[in-house]
C-alpha cells in the first residue's frame, strides 16, 4: 500500500494530538501501550523457553551423549578397537566409554541413593567433561588419587566437601569364603561439581574408570560408549552409518529416543504458549480500531469536504490505515525496546523479585535446570512483528472501510 505526500500529510495531522481531540488520542495512546506490552510478553517469554529448552538439551546431551551404545547384559567386552571404529565414522567428535551402576554413598551415617559413573582418566584431566562449574576441589585430583567427583546436592545432602572421605555400597552381591556380603569400599573426595540438571547434580559420582571397573569386579569391560555428533539436530543422517559399525555387538539409541517425551512435551508447550501470548496482541488491536472509529466519527465532516475536493475513496482508506498503522508500528518498537531491556536484566530482575516476595522463583529441583537463561530467536521476533502488523492492518482496515463509504452529502446536510 503506497500512499503520497498529501495522504501523509493529513494522516500526520490526525496523528498529531490536538485539545479538543484529547479522548481519541489518549485511546491512540492506550492502543500503542497494549501492542507494546503484548509484543515485549511474547518476545521475552518465547526468549525465556527458547533458552530453557535450549539449556536443558545441552546439559541432558552433554551428561548422556547424542548416541549411546549399550551392551547386551550391562557389559561390551573388547571395546577398544569398537571406540576406534566410532572416532573414524562421519560428524564424530568424541567418543567415550564408561561404565554405570546403582550405589548407596554414605558418609558420618547418612546415605543417599547414587549413580556412580566410572570416566577415562583423561577426560578428568582435559576439562572435556559435561559439568556447569567445579564448585570444590580440582578434576584433575581424581585420577592421580583414585578419588571421586561428587554432585553439588549430593555433596548438600551428605555434607561433603572436597577432601572428604566417603563410602561406596555396591548393591550387588559378592562371594566371600563366608557366603555373599555387599561390597564397600572408602574413596576420598577429589571435587564437588555441578553439572546443572538437579536431578543429575542429585545423583552423579565420577570415579575413574579403572577404579570403576575394579570395584565393580566387571574386568575391562565397559557398560556403555557415548557418541558425540557435531550437529546433533541431523542425528538421522548419521545413525544409519553408527548402527553399522555397532552391528551386533550393542544396541544403538539416538538421544531422541531417550528424551523423547521431554522433546515432545517442550515443543508442544512452546507452539502453545506462543498461540496463547499471541492472543494479547490480538485483544490490543481491537483498541486500534475503535480509536480508527472514534476518530472517523470525529473527522467525518472532514472526510465530507476533502470527498467534496475530488479526494477518492482509495485514498480516504490509505489516509485511515496508515493512521492506525503509525500507532502499530509505534506500539511494535516499544515493544522491542521494552523486550530488549527486560532479557538484558533478566537477573537483576528476577533477584529483585526474589528480595521482595522473599522466595525462589526459580527452584532448581522443579525447574530441572540450575540457572535462568534466554535465547532469542530472530525468526520468532520477526514472526511476533509480522502478526503484530497483520492483525493492526485488519484492525485499521474496517474503520478506513467506513471512513470510505461515508456519503458527503449526508454528513454536511447536519453540519
Amino acid at each position: 500500500m503506497l500512499i503520497n505526500a498529501f495522504e501523509w500529510s493529513v494522516a500526520r495531522r490526525y496523528l498529531t494530538s490536538r485539545r479538543k481531540d484529547g479522548f481519541i488520542s489518549l485511546t491512540a495512546a492506550l492502543s500503542v501501550v497494549a501492542i507494546g506490552l503484548g509484543v515485549a510478553a511474547l518476545i521475552v517469554v518465547m526468549s525465556v523457553m527458547n533458552g530453557f529448552r535450549a539449556d536443558l538439551m545441552d546439559k541432558i546431551l552433554g551428561y548422556h551423549g547424542h548416541v549411546l551404545v549399550q551392551g547386551y547384559g550391562q557389559t561390551i567386552e573388547k571395546w577398544e578397537p569398537l571406540v576406534d571404529e566410532l572416532k573414524a565414522a562421519p560428524g564424530v567428535v568424541k567418543v567415550m566409554p564408561f561404565t554405570e551402576a546403582q550405589v548407596m554413598v554414605t558418609k558420618d551415617g547418612r546415605a543417599w541413593g547414587a549413580i556412580v559413573r566410572g570416566i577415562p582418566e583423561q577426560d578428568f584431566r582435559d576439562g572435556s567433561l559435561a559439568i556447569a562449574r567445579v564448585v570444590d576441589g580440582e578434576l584433575a585430583k581424581a585420577p592421580e588419587t583414585g578419588g571421586l567427583i561428587i554432585g553439588y546436592q549430593l555433596a548438600r545432602q551428605l555434607g561433603i566437601v572436597a577432601g572428604d572421605q566417603v563410602t561406596i555400597v555396591s548393591p550387588k552381591p559378592v562371594a566371600t569364603p563366608f557366603g555373599s556380603s555387599l561390597r564397600y569400599l572408602a574413596f576420598p573426595v577429589a571435587a564437588v561439581v555441578e553439572v546443572g540438571v538437579y536431578q543429575f547434580d542429585e545423583t552423579f559420582i565420577g570415579m575413574p574408570l579403572m577404579d570403576a571397573q575394579d570395584f565393580f569386579r566387571m574386568g575391562d569391560a565397559v557398560t556403555n560408549i557415548e557418541v558425540f555428533l557435531n550437529d546433533p539436530e541431523r542425528l538421522d543422517r548419521y545413525m544409519p552409518e553408527l548402527t553399522t559399525i555397532v552391528g551386533e555387538r550393542a544396541a544403538v539409541r539416538g538421544w531422541t529416543s531417550f528424551n523423547q517425551a521431554l522433546v515432545g512435551a517442550l515443543q508442544t508447550e512452546r507452539v502453545a504458549m506462543f498461540m496463547i501470548l499471541a492472543l494479547i496482541i490480538l485483544v490490543a488491536v481491537f483498541n486500534i480500531a475503535s480509536s480508527l472509529f472514534m476518530l472517523v466519527k470525529d473527522k467525518a465532516a472532514d472526510i465530507a469536504i476533502l470527498r467534496t475536493l475530488g479526494v477518492s475513496r482509495g485514498s480516504i482508506m490509505r489516509i485511515f490505515v496508515t493512521v492506525g498503522l503509525a500507532v502499530a508500528f509505534l506500539g511494535i518498537g516499544t515493544g522491542c525496546l521494552l523486550s530488549w531491556a527486560l532479557i538484558a536484566n533478566l537477573d537483576a530482575i528476577k533477584s529483585g523479585i526474589e528480595a521482595l516476595l522473599g522466595f525462589n522463583l526459580w527452584d532448581p529441583s522443579v525447574r530441572f535446570i540450575s540457572s535462568l537463561k534466554t535465547k532469542v530467536d530472530w525468526l520468532e521476533v520477526g514472526l511476533t512483528i509480522g502478526i503484530a502488523v497483520v492483525l493492526s492492518f485488519f484492525a485499521a482496515l474496517f474503520p478506513a472501510r467506513r471512513a470510505a463509504s461515508l456519503d458527503p452529502v449526508e454528513v454536511l446536510r447536519y453540519e
